[in-house]
């Protein structure tokens, strides 16, 4: 099935379910070519065991799709699986076409994320409730009938964890101030929103390429192998937050996610699936509206 024709399925099949979340309908703007630096890639180690590797995601009406795993591989960021997809309506096979998925673990050994790698879209936030539930159980069936074993993914996840402290997701700019200075719950500040200040930790960001010189800085969990940052600057009439990712000695991408001038609050949630979330009111007092949403890519552009 042509990848046009697998976007009007899963589009056809949202509907049925009455979901209100956007579904892979949606058209995949056009993606530039990434600005990378040549790397040697992780090789890959394919599981052998490929029985019970099929499931059915329904759509009502008679139409269904299912998902057959025909390779299953590993490195140490992710699990990649390639699937068969039979598209059937009435029971009567319409399509195949193949399907390729990366799984991404937390270092609890949950899934964090499940990549699209041909439209780079999490499914966790783009597929309807009922697809991500079936993917969800597949990811968990891939550690214990596959015998897939995250230990090395765990041992990325947490690499730079063992090093520094890291602010956990969500991160939500408004809870955050309140936590920190509204409530001055410093145990709590400090578990949840450990900060870094400058220039006592100006090695931290010279370790990943990063010049510039914020009045403090968050971690946070790494994503795709890359390592992201909060800039806070604080210590001016205008105030403003940066997200910065970077590879280990180069900042990938960055953007503006708070600024407070006095006239308008414009701040920020980056959700645990990083999504980043901005908002805008007048004031503290004001319910925040949402102004803008982006995403991660893969390649660790910000879109």
């Amino acid at each position: 099935m042509t990848a046009k024709a697998t976007l009007i399925f899963l589009f056809i099949m949202s509907l049925l379910l009455s979901c209100k979340k956007k579904t892979l309908e949606q058209k995949i703007e056009h993606i530039p070519p990434a600005q990378t630096t040549t790397t040697v890639s992780s090789p890959r180690e394919t599981i052998a065991d490929m029985e019970n590797n099929s499931f059915t995601l329904s759509c009502g009406s008679g139409c269904a799709a299912t998902y057959t795993a025909e390779d299953i591989s590993q490195d140490k960021a992710s699990v990649k699986v390639k699937f068969r997809v039979e598209n059937y309506l009435n029971d009567k096979l319409i399509e195949t076409n193949d399907e390729t998925y990366l799984f991404y673990y937390r270092n609890t050994g949950e899934i964090d994320k499940i990549i699209n790698e041909e439209t780079h879209q999490n499914i966790l936030d783009e597929y309807v409730p009922d697809a991500q539930e079936s993917f969800k159980e597949f990811a968990v069936s891939l550690i214990r009938d596959k015998k897939v074993d995250i230990s090395p993914l765990k041992k990325q996840a947490n690499s730079t964890h063992e090093k520094y402290r890291i602010s956990a997701l969500p991160f939500d700019h408004e809870d955050y101030y309140s936590t920190c200075y509204v409530k001055f719950n410093e145990k709590e500040c400090e578990s949840r929103y450990p900060q870094y200040t400058y220039p006592e930790n100006k090695n931290i960001l010279d370790e990943y390429g990063i010049k510039d010189s914020p009045t403090s800085f968050f971690i946070l969990p790494k994503i795709n192998g890359l390592q992201p940052f909060i800039l806070a600057y604080t210590e001016s009439d205008v105030e403003g937050y940066y997200l910065i990712l970077t590879t280990k000695n180069k900042p990938v991408s960055s953007l503006q996610i708070a600024e407070f001038d006095g006239e308008t609050v414009n701040d920020f949630i980056i959700t645990s699936n990083f999504e980043i979330e901005l908002y805008t009111r007048k004031n503290t007092t004001e319910k925040r509206i949402l102004k803008k949403k982006y995403k991660i890519l893969p390649d660790g552009r910000i879109k």
